[in-house]
Order: structure tokens, then C-alpha cells, then sequence
């Protein structure tokens, strides 16, 4: 069966004028979803196994503080 012509052309026109409005920002949200993903695991495991080895509380504190600022640091030169 053949379609008439102006429904082809109706269909065009709909098409080119259907604007899709879908979010852009993609990279940018994978990459703090990232950050944030590792940057919690990582000094919750440290500090777990600096608690777990029987450590002082300071010591796994400043193990952790320590451990937040490297992994900033590495995460902002490696984006």
C-alpha cells in the first residue's frame, strides 16, 4: 500500500520541527558519582582496617584525613 505524499510531508515537517530535550550533562554527573563513590569507600575501608589492627583512634584519624586529602588531590589531577 502506498502513502499518500502528504503524509510523508507531514510526518518531515513534525519530525524536524520535534526538539528532544534530554539531559547533556552526562559526563560531568558519571564523574561525581565516581568521585564521590570512591571517595567514601577508600577511607571507610582504611579506617577499618586501621581499627581493626588495634591502631589508636588518632592515628586512624589522621590516617583518614590524610587519605581524604591524597585521593582529592589525585581525583582532581586525574579529571
Amino acid at each position: 500500500m502506498v502513502k499518500p505524499v502528504q503524509d510523508e510531508e507531514n510526518q518531515r515537517l513534525l519530525l524536524d520541527d520535534h526538539k528532544e530535550k534530554h539531559f547533556t550533562s552526562g559526563e560531568v554527573v558519571r564523574d561525581i558519582i565516581i568521585g564521590v563513590s570512591d571517595g567514601l569507600t577508600v577511607p571507610f575501608a582504611l579506617a577499618a582496617g586501621l581499627s581493626g589492627a588495634d591502631a589508636s583512634s588518632s592515628l586512624v584519624l589522621t590516617a583518614g584525613l590524610a587519605e581524604v586529602a591524597a585521593g582529592a588531590i589525585s581525583m582532581g589531577l586525574g579529571g
